[in-house]
């Protein structure tokens, strides 16, 4: 599908139910907050990356108004339930999402939410050929948290090693070069200018990788993290509008 599809795809399915679905949701997640549960703030970020797509970042912040104030005790509360050193699950990514989506589209987050994942996102085990979208996706996470160890054997690499960076490179469906080349770009401080070739490249093709399940709306949102705050050193609330704001260049230009 192009952009414009899949923007008419979500524009259809909020309005025919799931808009209603998530209002539906939200007194239940309010009832959960108070009764302390993790749950209060599981599963959130498959709708919210509907509606940014569809809507933009200032949709989201209005329909997030009731709940905004769930997410710091839902993952405090997620994460007293990690304790030990077993192998975690991927539910870890559900809360790291939904902390994404809060973050870039302009919800005020306490840094500690983020950096509460720092200590157990190692111990989530994903394969590049069982579910590629949560693999990458750990990979973003800690690129997003300077963690190295858990980003680097992502991108293919050892974590002591140096890591080559090449201003302007493209990577085309390559997402395990482009998560190394976003590595390398941090490590190197380099600008955004250097990265923007690979992330128009990696949007525009981003429905074809969808449609193979390389990734999914996450792995994009997290790549638009890293390139436009982390490397671009952009407000991290802005990060939203710029992704709303590339797919309407795309529509525009047909793609």
């Amino acid at each position: 599908m192009t952009w414009a599809a899949v923007r008419h795809h979500y524009e259809n399915m909020l309005d025919r139910y799931a808009l209603a679905l998530f209002r539906d949701l939200v007194p239940q997640k309010l009832e959960l907050f108070h009764q302390g549960s993790a749950a209060a703030a599981d599963q959130l970020a498959s709708s919210l990356d509907v509606m940014l797509i569809a809507r933009g970042s200032a949709f989201i912040r209005r329909e997030l108004e009731p709940i905004k104030h769930v997410l710091p005790q839902s993952v405090a509360a997620y994460a007293n339930e990690c304790i030990g050193d077993y192998t975690l699950s991927t539910m870890l990514l559900e809360y790291a999402n939904a902390t994404n989506l809060f973050e870039i589209v302009g919800v005020d987050v306490p840094a500690e939410v983020l950096n509460s994942f720092r200590p157990l996102l190692l111990r989530v085990e994903t394969d590049r050929h069982d579910m590629p979208e949560r693999h990458w996706t750990k990979g973003l996470v800690s690129l997003a948290l300077n963690e190295r160890w858990g980003w680097a054997p992502i991108a293919g690499l050892a974590p002591t090693q140096d890591v080559p960076f090449v201003p302007r490179a493209t990577f085309e469906f390559n997402v395990q070069g482009l998560i190394a080349h976003l590595g390398g770009a941090i490590l190197s401080g380099a600008a955004l200018d250097d990265v923007l070739p690979a992330w128009h490249q990696f949007i525009a093709l981003a429905d074809t990788l969808r449609s193979v399940r390389q990734v999914d709306n996450q792995v994009i949102l997290w790549v638009a993290r890293v390139v436009f705050h982390h490397i671009g050193k952009e407000p991290l609330g802005s990060v939203g509008d710029r992704v709303f704001e590339e797919i309407n260049r795309l529509i525009a230009a047909g793609a």
